[in-house]
């Protein structure tokens, strides 16, 4: 069962303005929660983040393209196609991070992942990320 728990006044939230800034100011939270999903159910999307937790999934949309802007902007993606894949690892886990399409919009999902990370490829560490986005804003 469900260990990280959210605020319960998410769901009040109904401005693209302010789910973004709860997301920003609760990241951490939002980055336990959305892995111990894709941890029970191997593979997350906006769907089930909505069924499993009982948040928007407007949430789950915004925390991911709030963490592949976070990731994209330590790398020049001037001139590059867009990152269709991310590896990340959380909590000792490795997960795959993939974007549907071609677009901003495009649905995406984040799945456990048991392969060997491609050698081209770089391994993200959410918590890392975690932790530069809270003294970032203190």
């Amino acid at each position: 069962m469900s260990k990280v728990t959210l605020s319960d006044d998410l769901n009040s939230y109904n401005s693209k303005a302010l789910i973004r800034a709860k997301v920003k100011e609760v990241f951490s939270e939002f980055s336990a929660k959305i892995f111990e999903l894709a941890n029970e159910a191997d593979t997350i999307d906006s769907k089930k983040f909505e069924v499993l937790s009982g948040f928007k999934s407007d949430f789950y949309n915004e925390y991911c393209s709030q963490l592949k802007a976070f990731f994209n902007s330590s790398a020049s993606t001037l001139g590059k196609r867009p990152v269709k894949n991310m590896y990340l690892t959380y909590s000792g886990k490795n997960y795959i991070f993939t974007q549907q399409g071609i677009t901003e919009k495009a649905p995406v999902t984040i799945s456990l992942y048991s392969g060997e990370i491609p050698l081209k490829e770089t391994l993200y560490d959410v918590e890392k990320a975690c932790l530069k986005l809270r003294f970032q804003q203190n």
